[in-house]
């Protein structure tokens, strides 16, 4: 397939020109591929109108704010898409995870005790506060006011009936349909129930917009795809309301170079700006997951790199990141001792057929909306698993020019046994799109004594713009559970919502009391770093582990 190679992400450049026998047992390569009608559903970015180019190709589509959307178009067709002056960008989507699997502290530890004051009047009444997540158990106690729910709205994604306007997935309902029981809808894993009970207790009459992100798909997790399409509804939902909007994103991957670059970021920091919105993202779990590794590689000799794959592993993919003028041969060495390579740039995609295992790899190319450039391995079975034991990398340098070399594993949760690097790099471990430039990164820290929580995904990026911005309680925090009841859980997944219902009660004092008609967006980041607490232990702020602080409440306000 003759492809306009800037334009096609790499990961779907290698879907393409792989079989589907070893794409449907890879990690990542058949997400977004629909085999009933041999299709893809792909995330665009466009100039003009949709709708001409759709007429001309024949495919489906929705628009998203912006120049984004996402189409359903034939395998045959994508050729001649990424040919069409229209189109900017094409990115197949990637299955994003859970950040983690007693309100402890965490309320007086946020600097929230002054909530309980007799004289306030700040319970984040007027906002909305969007929970895009795995659902909720909408009857638990703690989203009602007496009998009023304070869920404005439900969009399920896995069921079929009556999607909104404009998307072709889901069933809404609205209050007045909670309110009734009339309604069937589920949060099996109760990742999305337990975040939107920390938010519903602290900015207890907030509007929650709630989006079960649909998980139908070959990974059997969401999308990228479904989490753009949550976020352009609740926008335009909260636009129609003409209320202020919090989104909170408990979700991630590792798949980018961890500078804001990936498509998926690039649409965040576009649509932060569409309205009076405050995006709120979690750094994930993987700060000692082991799975970045970076160093700076020279002109002179060869840099080896080890990473272990434990026992029935049925698949993974590695991404190399280096800047475009860096040119290296890669040789990849198998547990048993096979050898593949070098691959070089020049070849652009290659394919070993080892006993057990199809080996694929594709040189990517800078695009529109990344200068860096990837080297994409994947590793597929040919039966169950592909070999255990330690793997090694070798990079061997051709023309070096900044020498930076990055290396990402698969985000913890995504493999089915363990994979990391033997001696990982310690920092840039956050997932994407907490990496986005416009929205506000939340770590995680245990309140109970005022420290760094290890699993929390650590800064900075790349080109070292500070991230995590913030952290809040993420350790041993009392959540709501599907069916009733509380329980404890811990992760990044649970320190966002700690800020997530702050901002609400932020932009309630600013926007709808009149006070500050902009409190929103990088306005109310700025507050949120001035008012950060110093924890204990550290000489250098901002710094790598816990950004600009904890999260204060008290000393952000206006």
């Amino acid at each position: 397939m003759e492809l306009e190679e800037s334009k096609i992400s790499t990961e779907l450049n290698l879907a393409l020109n792989t079989p589907l026998d070893e794409r449907i047992k890879s990690l990542d390569l058949n997400v977004g591929y629909i085999g009933e009608t041999d299709e893809w559903e792909l995330i665009v970015k466009h100039t003009g109108n949709l709708e001409d180019i759709s007429i001309r190709l024949g495919f489906d589509y929705i628009v998203l704010l912006n120049g984004y959307g996402i189409i359903r178009i034939k395998s045959a067709l994508i050729e001649e898409l990424s040919k069409s002056p229209e189109i900017i960008y094409i990115e197949k989507p990637k299955s994003i995870y859970e950040e983690a699997t007693r309100i402890i502290n965490g309320y007086s530890a946020s600097c929230m005790g002054f909530l309980n004051r007799d004289d306030n009047r700040l319970t984040g009444k007027g906002v909305i506060v969007a929970v895009i997540d795995s659902g909720i158990y909408y009857n638990h106690p703690i989203f009602w006011n007496g009998d009023k729910s304070k869920i404005v709205q439900i969009w399920d994604q896995t069921e079929y009936g009556n999607p909104p306007t404009g998307y072709n997935l889901g069933v809404i309902y609205d209050r007045s349909d909670i309110e009734s029981g009339n309604i069937i809808t589920t949060d099996s894993s109760g990742h999305g129930t337990a975040v939107a009970s920390i938010i519903a207790n602290i900015a207890s009459q907030a509007d929650l917009l709630i989006v079960k992100l649909d998980n139908r798909g070959s990974s059997g997790f969401p999308t990228t795809i479904s989490l753009m399409m949550a976020i352009d509804y609740a926008i335009k939902f909260a636009r129609e309301k003409n209320q202020p909007l919090v989104i909170n994103l408990s979700f991630g991957n590792n798949y980018g170079d961890h500078n804001g670059n990936s498509i998926l970021e690039d649409y965040i920091d576009s649509v932060s700006r569409v309205y009076k919105t405050s995006i709120i993202v979690g750094t994930g779990n993987d700060g000692d997951s082991g799975k970045h590794y970076q160093f700076l590689l020279g002109n002179v000799g060869y840099k080896q790199i080890d990473f272990k794959v434990d026992d029935f592993e049925t698949g993974i993919n590695l991404q190399v990141w280096r800047d475009y003028s860096d040119i290296i041969d890669v040789i990849v060495r198998t547990p048993s001792g096979e050898t593949i390579g070098p691959l070089s740039e020049f070849q652009k995609i290659a394919n070993y057929n080892l006993p057990d295992m199809n080996i694929s790899v594709i040189y990517g190319a800078p695009s529109p909306i990344n200068a860096r450039f990837e080297t994409y391995i994947s590793i597929i079975p040919k039966n169950q698993y592909i070999e255990s034991g330690i793997w090694n990398i070798f990079l061997y340098p051709k023309s070096i020019s900044n020498g930076r070399i990055d290396i990402w594993l698969p985000v913890k949760g995504s493999t089915s046994s363990d994979v990391s690097f033997l001696y990982p790099s310690e920092f840039t471990t956050l997932t994407i799109p907490s990496t986005a430039r416009n929205v506000i990164s939340v770590g995680a820290y245990d309140s109970i004594n005022d420290t760094y929580a290890p699993f929390s995904g650590r800064g900075f990026t790349v080109d070292g713009v500070i991230k995590p911005d913030i952290v809040a309680p993420g350790v041993d925090i009392d959540v709501a559970l599907p069916g009733g009841g509380y329980g404890v859980a811990t992760g990044t997944s649970f320190a966002t919502p700690f800020v997530s219902a702050g901002v609400a009660i932020m932009m309630e004092d600013g926007i709808v009391s009149g006070k500050d008609p902009f409190f929103y967006g990088e306005r109310i980041k700025a507050y949120i770093i001035k008012g950060a607490r110093i924890l204990p232990g550290y000489r250098v702020w901002p710094n790598e582990k816990l950004g600009w602080g904890a999260f204060c409440l008290e000393d952000s306000m206006l």
